[in-house]
C-alpha cells in the first residue's frame, strides 16, 4: 500500500536486522511496521522518563502548607471561570 508518510533509511548490525526480521514473520507484519511500532515505544518511554524527571524536580520543592485544598481549589477553579 503506497504511503505519503515521511521516510527514514537507517542501517543495522546483521545481528539487530535479523532479529527483527524474526519479529516481522511471527507477528505477519511489515518490517516497516515492526520497526515503525518499536520507535514509537522508544519515543514513548523517552517522553515518560523526561516527565518523571520533572515531576521529581516538582516534588523536590512542594510544601505541603502552600498546597490547595481541593475544595479551595474547586472554588478558586469557579472564581476563574465567573471572572471570564
Amino acid at each position: 500500500m503506497p504511503t505519503t508518510l515521511p521516510r527514514v533509511n537507517v542501517p543495522f548490525e546483521r545481528p539487530t536486522y535479523e532479529l527483527l526480521e524474526e519479529i516481522s514473520k511471527a507477528e505477519k507484519t511489515s518490517l516497516s511496521q515492526v520497526v515503525s511500532r518499536l520507535v514509537k515505544t522508544a519515543l514513548e518511554l523517552a517522553e515518560d522518563l523526561a516527565l518523571g524527571k520533572e515531576a521529581e524536580k516538582r516534588l523536590s520543592t512542594f510544601r505541603r502548607d502552600d498546597a490547595l485544598s481541593a475544595h479551595d481549589l474547586l472554588k478558586w477553579n469557579k472564581s476563574r471561570i465567573r471572572g471570564r
